[in-house]
């Protein structure tokens, strides 16, 4: 008899720990979302095709595909580890991005994709950076099109094209 107390009693604090999170999570849907680029943009880019050295490469560069994908934006590390979005991690996660913690988007399923710019070269050169554009929009609702790409194990990538990331800032501060 103690021990179902005892279970039940740890029950019903693991829901109410959980109702703040829900709740937390529905602030950030509401709004209609920023839209990150257009479908018409979604390609690979010369940079990222010749990156693509061998077969194999080739071979998963021609498994991405256009996609708009509409979620939450969140710093992945904290995401991961603690479960943290929303509103109340905006302060922290702030502090992550700025110091190199990558960017995703979480959509309604709750898959995560991890962002990247996708001109391969200017992206490995630090040309060009998500952080800038996407630092505002940390927590809030946001559409983003690009190229998808899947591997074993879930892991999925959304490729922004750079040319997009001055506009995001822009359409973020009109809001």
């Amino acid at each position: 008899m103690r021990t179902r107390l005892v279970s039940f009693a740890l029950s019903l604090l693991l829901v109410a720990a959980a109702i703040p999170a829900i709740a937390h999570h529905t602030s950030a849907d509401s709004g209609a979302p920023v839209t990150v680029g257009k479908a018409a943009d979604s390609k690979w880019t010369e940079t990222t095709i010749k990156a693509a050295a061998t077969d194999a490469n080739k071979k998963v560069l021609a498994s991405g595909k256009p996609a708009a994908v509409t979620g939450e934006v969140v710093e992945v590390s904290c995401y991961l580890q603690l479960g943290k979005r929303g509103e109340a991690h905006i302060p922290c996660g702030t502090k992550c991005i700025n110091n190199g913690q990558p960017i995703g988007l979480v959509d309604a399923q709750n898959n995560l994709y991890l962002l990247f710019a996708e001109e391969h070269d200017p992206r490995r050169d630090g040309q060009v950076t998500l952080k800038d554009a996407f630092l505002p929009l940390l927590a809030k609702q946001v559409t983003v099109n690009g190229m998808m790409t899947q591997m074993k194990g879930g892991i999925r990538a959304l490729y922004v094209p750079a040319a997009t990331l001055s506009d995001i800032k822009t359409q973020s501060d009109q809001k």
